[in-house]
């Protein structure tokens, strides 16, 4: 079986990049004027210019999916010591919702994986794992692609999957 490599959107980062200077600029704009110079125009320069070096360190380390026949590793972006999740260890993916809207790409551990605590309490919030945004395709094709991946690899190796 193939490895696949799927990298996220550069010029989804690049918008997310666009739009987080844009609120950089209108919280600098208004600490120019001292009448309207508060601490939210501070606050939100801080968070924005946070989000903004993010956003460069994801476009010049983009993150990446790798799949293989054994699992699937998250690497690039912040992500310092990836590990590879087997597929006989996870049920299919599915799209999870997000509480005030908004799509991710979840899955949960099949009950007979390792898991530690947190996992457990994370279920409880809809799903176990997830995958980050900003994939190239949407949330309901990616979880299409990496389903029909992952029955393909355990089919392969003969193993029993869900």
């Amino acid at each position: 079986m193939d490895t696949r490599e799927i990298a996220t959107s550069r010029g989804k980062t690049a918008l997310y990049l666009a739009m987080s200077l844009a609120f950089v600029a209108i919280a600098l704009f208004g600490l120019q004027d001292p009448d309207r110079a508060s601490s939210k125009l501070q606050l939100c320069l801080a968070f924005f210019g946070l989000c903004s070096v993010v956003f460069v360190w994801l476009l010049i380390r983009p993150q990446r999916l790798l799949l293989d026949s054994e699992g699937f590793t998250l690497l690039g972006g912040f992500v310092r010591s990836p590990k590879k999740v087997c597929w006989c260890d996870i049920d299919a993916f599915f799209v999870y919702r997000l509480p005030r809207g908004g799509k991710m790409i979840g899955f949960n551990y099949r009950p007979d994986a390792p898991r530690g605590a947190v996992v457990r309490f994370a279920r409880r919030l809809g799903a176990e794992g997830t995958l980050p945004k900003g994939w190239p395709i949407g949330p309901d094709k990616m979880v299409a692609e990496l389903n029909a991946f992952r029955l393909q690899a355990l089919d392969a190796r003969g193993a029993g999957h869900s």
